[in-house]
């Protein structure tokens, strides 16, 4: 059940030079594509010269629905027939991530899962099969299903041949990024170690991280650029605070040799991001410090819902924030106080990962389950004349906050998996069989927030129909027993 990856899912995504069927357009340079992390300006790949770009409108962050992801894509690419969506097999690092009212930025650095927007009628990718590999594809009429339950499925029936899954696709589609089959090419596993070691002979600082299904076939040059964005992204802590005081000057640093290949771009993300932290060890105790402060007020006495990231829980949690003072723990969502925090959580789950895993491969590091925030905020706010907004709003939380914990999920698979590699077969089941339970778990606690939000918003609107009703009622007796009677006015309330 593992994707592509989440969500804000890791080797770097080259831009593969295609063409994309539309109706009178040229061959592009670059698939249409989205993608999102909570906090900052949405960004898109622009498909002429292959590099991604902010948000035109300069105002749209996160989307919560697939629906709205697919109106998105329909919005940054009109002359092209966008028609559906799907999750990428692989994460990609995207540099200049503005915030918003922000044209430009410093190399804030971020890991994400983008979405490909699908042009015109759907064609299933073309999958390379190299020597002594197998192609493979399932289909299921009765099925509807997600990008992650397809993956899944192929990496499973790659298992079970002791194969290792090497790439896949979508077949068949039935809804907006839901589909009926998956097509996928399995590689030997003699195959995948001697890629390994080709790779290990270049960079012997190819410490691979998580990834997308064909983790082990990416090269030692992706993994170290995918590590230092890692620690771009934790560094964003400081960076942000800096940036708001930066005049706009510095919005000149950025991109300043645009015209350079792909390959010379990376390298350079390298380097900037090795002088922004000097090592990785510095900035995790930076992050560490920071996420284990209190929650603090501060001497002013305003209340802003602010977030905070608890230690001791593991997770993110609403505090009123005063309004000056206070500490650095202190964040405006719950997605951007995980973004900048949630790496303390994944580090200790990933230590105990590496201690008991060879030992006792079933026993695996657990997420620790969280509330349901974002149902509990709207519950908590009284209905009134925007309950559609607020339900509206809610329903887009509650799925970032989905989004988010399954993309930790899938993390924590995919380096399960990889410490498992060499354990015997029925342990490497055990460690799917455990995945598999905790995304069902996830899955079936999403859905059961989303029931309630929806249970709850029906109920509010029949109260307030109700109430408009009988205020209606009440202005209609009383018009009637007006003296002298106005028949125009009972009328226009009749109507």
């Amino acid at each position: 059940m593992l994707p592509g990856l989440a969500l804000v899912l890791l080797a770097a995504w080259t831009a593969r030079a295609l063409e994309v069927p539309t109706d009178g357009n040229a061959g592009l340079l670059a698939e249409p594509q989205v993608a999102m992390f909570c906090g900052k300006l949405n960004m898109h790949m622009n498909v002429q010269n292959g590099k991604w770009e902010s948000d035109p409108s300069g105002t749209k962050t996160c989307i919560g629905t697939k629906e709205g992801i697919l109106q998105y894509c329909q919005e940054v690419y009109p002359e092209l027939q966008i028609t559906n969506v799907v999750e990428a097999n692989q994460p990609v690092t995207i540099q200049n991530w503005c915030k918003r009212s922000r044209k430009q930025c410093k190399t804030h650095t971020h890991i994400v899962i983008p979405y490909r927007c699908l042009v015109g009628e759907f064609v299933s990718d073309a999958l390379l099969v190299p020597d002594k590999c197998k192609f493979l594809h399932q289909e299921r009429m009765d099925v509807c299903e997600t990008h992650l339950h397809w993956h899944t499925v192929a990496k499973e029936t790659c298992s079970e041949k002791s194969t290792n899954l090497h790439d896949y696709g979508m077949l068949l589609p039935c809804g907006i990024d839901k589909f009926r089959g998956v097509e996928f090419v399995c590689c030997p596993l003699a195959e995948e170690s001697d890629n390994i070691d080709s790779a290990d002979a270049e960079e012997d600082d190819s410490d691979v991280w998580w990834g997308g299904a064909d983790t082990d076939y990416a090269d030692g040059s992706e993994d170290k650029v995918v590590e230092v964005a890692e620690e771009e992204e934790v560094a964003d802590v400081e960076e942000e605070e800096a940036e708001d005081d930066e005049d706009d000057e510095d919005g000149d640093e950025v991109e300043e040799e645009a015209e350079e290949p792909y390959e010379e771009a990376t390298e350079r993300t390298t380097s900037i991001a090795t002088t922004t932290t000097t090592t990785t060890e510095s900035v995790e105790e930076v992050v560490r410090e920071v996420c284990s402060e209190q929650a603090e007020t501060g001497p002013c006495r305003a209340m802003i819902s602010r977030w905070y990231f608890d230690v001791t829980e593991g997770k993110c949690a609403p505090f009123f924030y005063g309004g000056c003072g206070g500490n650095r723990n202190n964040f405006d969502t719950e997605e951007y106080c995980m973004a900048v925090c949630g790496s303390v959580k994944s580090q200790s789950l990933l230590k105990t990962t590496q201690e008991h895993l060879p030992q006792d491969p079933v026993k695996l590091p657990t997420t620790a389950a969280s509330t349901p925030d974002a149902v509990d905020k709207y519950l908590e706010t009284p209905g009134d004349e925007n309950e559609h907004a607020h339900f509206q709003k809610a329903k887009e939380r509650l799925e970032a906050k989905h989004r988010e914990r399954m993309s930790q999920v899938m993390r924590e698979w995919e380096e399960a998996e990889r410490q498992a590699k060499n354990l015997p077969k029925a342990d490497k089941k055990a460690v799917i069989q455990h995945f598999q339970e905790k995304v069902e778990s996830l899955e079936q606690e999403a859905a059961n927030e989303r029931q309630q939000l929806v249970e709850t918003h029906m109920a509010r609107v029949e109260a307030m129909l109700n109430d408009r009703r009988r205020l209606a009622l009440e202005n209609y007796i009383t018009a009637l027993q007006a003296v002298p009677p106005r028949p125009n006015h009972i009328f226009n309330i009749i109507r």
